[in-house]
């Protein structure tokens, strides 16, 4: 991460909780400001307004997400890192859900982030590639030709709708419940195409059994 004075990792610690609990929309650069006990001058100095800080705080995540989206194509996962490494991914997008919530008006609102985070949309894509070819090479996935890339392409997706179709459909929920339903549903969207041996279905009912 970039290097910050205190008072400006304050300013977007104090923010990204904020925007994560009450919902960007409804948190003003004045809250930030009257959360932390410092006057609007004083976090205007430091960013000049709520999109500034909404820009600062998407740098700290793309760097973020940059790093767990690249340890999968750089290296191999074994079996069993694979569904260890997918609550690695739900977990960091939870860390900064505020952008994925209300996305598309941040994307509208700052539009220099639009290309940004298509980037990361393919590394995600990309990422979940990488993973299946890997199961693929070590026998324990099958794929008819285009079936590969369409998967990785609904998993991708998956990571970046979650929220938003959670909230929807099931409203407000605890963290742990709303990363266990992300990582389960990518689990089980890989299901038909597991044709070796019975790994996948014991870490499948570890899972579930794990839910009680």
């Amino acid at each position: 991460m970039p290097e910050r004075s205190k008072t400006k990792t304050k300013i977007l610690a104090t923010a990204l909780g904020l925007f994560n609990n009450e919902g960007e929309s409804q948190v003003s650069a004045v809250d930030v400001a009257s959360v932390m006990g410092i006057s609007p001058g004083n976090l205007y100095y430091h960013y000049k307004g709520k999109d500034e800080i909404i820009s600062a705080l998407f740098e700290d995540f793309e760097e973020e997400i940059r790093m767990v989206l690249s340890s999968p194509i750089s290296e191999p996962l074994s079996l069993r890192d694979n569904w260890v490494y997918l609550y690695i991914v739900f977990e960091e997008i939870y860390d900064f859900r505020f952008f994925y919530r209300n996305m598309s008006e941040l994307l509208t609102r700052i539009p220099e982030l639009r290309a940004r985070f298509s980037r990361i949309l393919a590394l995600k894509e990309t990422t979940v590639f990488s993973m299946l070819s890997t199961l693929e090479e070590g026998g324990f996935l099958s794929f008819e030709e285009g079936e590969k890339g369409a998967l990785a392409g609904r998993i991708a997706q998956h990571f970046t709708f979650w929220l938003q179709y959670h909230d929807l459909r099931h409203g407000t929920a605890p963290p742990k419940s709303l990363i266990d339903q992300g990582v389960f549903t990518s689990l089980i969207q890989i299901t038909p195409y597991w044709h070796e041996g019975d790994g996948y279905a014991n870490l499948l009912r570890e899972f579930l059994e794990g839910q009680d």
